[in-house]
């Protein structure tokens, strides 16, 4: 298990449910927010690494801004219907992935690539900061 943060912001809470218990093996907290005030007061408030937001939930507008607020928040987003300029307008806004909120199987390998990414990155970057002697 990592020690990094998820949210997870679904319309459906039997889908939220479900997103957390199998994100729950993969992230040392997995966290459920209600509406869009509720993902941000957890966001400001914990170390989150990846965002599974549904566009019924949150808007574009919302996933932009978060984008450039939180820079190493990872955002993955679903929709149930799939549209295919939402689709690219969540990208373009800085999601990695669009997945059916029901494709538990690319909602985690988003994530766990995102996590994966993020800790290779961090220990390349600390082996660059190691003094040499």
């Amino acid at each position: 298990m990592t020690s990094s943060t998820v949210v997870i912001a679904q319309n459906d809470p039997g889908i939220a449910q479900k997103l957390a218990n199998d994100l729950h093996a993969h992230f040392a907290r997995v966290a459920v927010a209600k509406n869009a005030v509720e993902l941000r007061t957890f966001l400001l408030r914990h170390a989150t690494r990846v965002a599974v937001l549904d566009l019924e939930v949150v808007d574009l507008e919302d996933v932009r801004q978060l984008a450039g607020t939180f820079c190493n928040l990872t955002i993955i987003c679903t929709h149930r219907s799939p549209d295919e300029r939402m689709w690219m307008s969540a990208l373009n806004g800085g999601a990695v992935e669009f997945c059916h909120p029901q494709d538990i199987r690319s909602i985690l390998r988003a994530s766990r690539t995102a996590v994966s990414g993020h800790t290779r990155d961090r220990m390349n970057s600390q082996a660059h900061a190691r003094p040499t002697r």
